[in-house]
């Protein structure tokens, strides 16, 4: 059986709002005000094999000016196969970012790049058009956004399956999903439409995300989180739609990707 390279960031960070991008595509945005620490798959952010950029910014969490004396991230990226199990394979890229303590830092960045190996190649942003040469780029996006939210709000799942059809494809691709696990993921997603969730508006202090060489847009809340999400009142719940857009070459409006 051939091997499916699985690539994850297995990261820690406290007191700071930390991006970490895969080819300039955000497979991490977060505000930690105490301490996290987690592992996440970072395949669909790998388009073909081949060296991939890797970058991290730390800035002040939201509301501050400067970096907390506290302020960390560390990563490293762990390479596993799945063909027949969760088999780890090696470690690399490790990073500890430096020590503030009482400097008065506002941002840390830093970058890098890696060599990944996958099976496939993914058709994502690649034949997308330079978004910073739209002049209403911004009221355009809104406008996506308010529409999708339109089709959740009236329940218009079909429709819903076929916009988010090739960030699926390229999700089951990338992560090796059989076409059940595939289908599985959406329909689990429309449940939790179904079962109580309400679509809320935008924020009107969501900023816009450039990102893929500035051909992928997004929508997000000052603390990172995705600007598009519903809530289930009775719970107490959220529910985030991390979604992303971009225009390709040759038409005019966006698309999810």
């Amino acid at each position: 059986m051939k091997k499916q390279p699985y690539y994850m960031i297995d990261f820690s960070a406290s007191a700071c709002l930390f991006e970490i991008r895969i080819n300039d595509y955000p497979v991490i945005h977060m505000n930690v005000e105490g301490q996290v620490a987690s592992m996440i798959p970072i395949n669909y952010a790998i388009l073909e094999s081949g060296v991939q950029s890797l970058s991290v910014s730390i800035l002040p969490n939201v509301g501050d000016l400067e970096l907390h004396k506290k302020s960390e991230v560390n990563f490293n990226i762990k390479l596993f196969d799945t063909a027949n199990d969760f088999i780890f394979e090696e470690q690399f890229g490790e990073y500890h970012s430096k020590a503030v303590e009482d400097k008065k830092i506002p941002i840390i960045k830093y970058s890098n790049s890696f060599e990944a190996n996958v099976p496939y190649s993914l058709e994502a942003w690649q034949k997308g058009i330079n978004l910073k040469d739209i002049d209403d780029c911004r009221k355009k996006l809104e406008s996506t956004y308010e529409k999708i939210a339109n089709i959740i709000k009236n329940n218009e799942f079909d429709l819903n399956k076929k916009l988010i059809s090739k960030r699926e494809e390229n999700m089951a691709i990338s992560m090796y999903l059989s076409k059940d696990e595939s289908a599985n993921r959406v329909d689990d997603l429309i449940k939790d439409f179904e079962s109580g969730f309400e679509i809320q508006p935008i924020p009107e202090d969501a900023v816009m995300v450039y990102c893929a060489d500035n051909k992928v847009a997004m929508l997000k809340k000052p603390n990172g989180e995705p600007a598009l999400f519903l809530e289930n009142k009775e719970t107490e719940e959220e529910l985030m739609l991390d979604l992303a857009f971009y225009i390709p070459v040759g038409k005019t409006e966006f698309e999810i990707i």
